[in-house]
């Protein structure tokens, strides 16, 4: 008698939960890069080149270049960005579809750039029984 093969990859979840949508293909800045990987990346940035507040820059499809002080929201196909423009004091917030992401940019610090462009690291911290940074806010 032939027996039914079981399923490799089988997650158990508890009721009410539901898994995380699965990655887009082809797009490498989602959700978890933002969770996860940039506050990760700038942290370790700052601490090889002893700068306390790295310069980070996302650079979209359309060639625009956001200077970004910290990330007050993630959805699955968008990420809220505080950001500051580079010519001026104006703070702003701004709602970038990942699929528009070309390119994020970490920088150190330097003279010739002003300090207010430096990501907010000290916004983030981890949640006391999750490892997830938690987001700041205005």
């Amino acid at each position: 008698m032939p027996q039914t093969p079981t399923p490799q990859n089988v997650l158990y979840l508890p009721p009410g939960a539901s898994p995380p949508p699965p990655p887009t293909p082809g797009i490498p800045f989602d959700r978890t890069f933002f969770e996860r990987v940039l506050p990760q990346a700038v942290s370790a940035f700052a601490g090889q080149v002893s700068c306390g507040t790295p310069i980070v820059e996302i650079t979209t499809v359309d060639g625009v270049v956001h200077y970004v002080h910290g990330i007050s929201g993630i959805a699955d196909t968008w990420v809220a960005l505080h950001v500051v423009h580079k010519d001026d004091d104006t703070p702003g917030q701004i709602f970038i579809s990942y699929q528009t992401i070309f390119r994020v940019e970490i920088d150190p610090c330097s003279d010739t750039r002003p300090r207010r462009l430096g990501f907010a690291l000290d916004a983030i911290e981890l949640a006391d029984d999750e490892d997830t940074p938690q987001l700041i806010g205005d």
